[in-house]
């Protein structure tokens, strides 16, 4: 079994401790929390999305724009379909929505044992709740109902403590287990404890999903240069039309603002990770002997 790159968890922890130390000088409020949510996210983070179609294209023959436009054209209608789902029935698609991205992230660690792969998956979804459950709370009630927000809070919160003392059991009793996977799942811990709910999720989804993301394809990608100019034009796009999107709904009072640009991302995300899980778990399957190689070069 490989492990992932070093460098990655390197990464990680220093991006989580420049932003404890940044957190604790200027104590930044949601509304500053959720104005650096957005530029973060469209960045760092849309880019290892926007891969989607490179690896398209390495699945399947999309000859010409017809080819790409259907493809397109499958992907966000599911997209759509995802958004009018949640319009319709908020609360069940929270609940979904938090599901399959615990599933989504814990492949993070899919070069790791089982074990580490799903108590990080648990930990990326649940540990801000465990130690900042009115803010999660405060945050899940843009999302859907506020009732069905503090039950899928409190849900969280049950996950989130199981998880912990599982991982801290797991690494006591399985000296095995004592990997780079536990290192940066022990900094996801540290992290979530000690910074605000949003800033916790900028810099795991940034400096940890995206980047693994986007490293992994572009090694199994053969034209890596204008997989990456594909992904940069995607990325400015889709960061554009949630810009828009964002700019039709309400006024930009901080209550409103918050509410929108948190309902804008998270809705946007849930509705993005579908058909991009379903084609990166395609892609991985079709790639895994590539990309075991890939992983013990790093």
């Amino acid at each position: 079994m490989t492990s992932s790159p070093v460098w990655q968890t390197r990464l990680f922890v220093l991006a989580a401790a420049v932003a404890v130390l940044a957190a604790s000088l200027f104590e930044p409020d949601l509304m500053t929390q959720t104005l650096l949510l957005a530029p973060f996210v469209a960045v760092f983070g849309l880019p290892h999305g926007a891969l989607d179609l490179p690896i398209a294209e390495a699945l399947w023959p999309l000859r010409g724009w017809r080819g790409k436009a259907l493809f397109a054209s499958l992907y966000l209608g599911l997209s759509g379909l995802v958004v009018l789902v949640w319009v319709v029935l908020p609360g069940p698609s929270l609940f979904a929505f938090l599901i399959y991205s615990a599933v989504h992230f814990s492949g993070d660690w899919s070069h790791s044992p089982a074990a580490l792969r799903w108590s990080g998956g648990i930990a990326t979804i649940a540990a801000p709740a465990l130690f900042h459950s009115a803010d999660v709370a405060r945050i899940f009630g843009y999302l859907a109902p506020q009732p069905v927000a503090d039950l899928a809070t409190s849900c969280l919160v049950v996950a989130g403590g199981t998880a912990v003392v599982t991982f801290a059991a797991l690494i006591i009793l399985r000296p095995v287990l004592r990997t780079g996977a536990a290192a940066e799942q022990a900094a996801l811990w540290i992290a979530a404890a000690l910074l605000a709910p949003l800033v916790y999720f900028i810099v795991y989804f940034c400096a940890l999903h995206s980047v693994r993301h986007t490293a992994e394809t572009i090694n199994c990608l053969k034209d890596r240069k204008r997989a990456l100019l594909t992904a940069g034009l995607l990325s400015a796009v889709t960061a554009l039309a949630a810009l828009a999107s964002f700019l039709l709904r309400d006024g930009l009072q901080a209550g409103s603002a918050v509410a929108s640009i948190s309902q804008t991302i998270f809705i946007g995300l849930a509705a993005l990770t579908i058909p991009h899980m379903a084609l990166v778990d395609r892609f991985q399957r079709s790639r895994r002997p590539l990309t075991a190689v890939s992983g013990s070069e790093g």
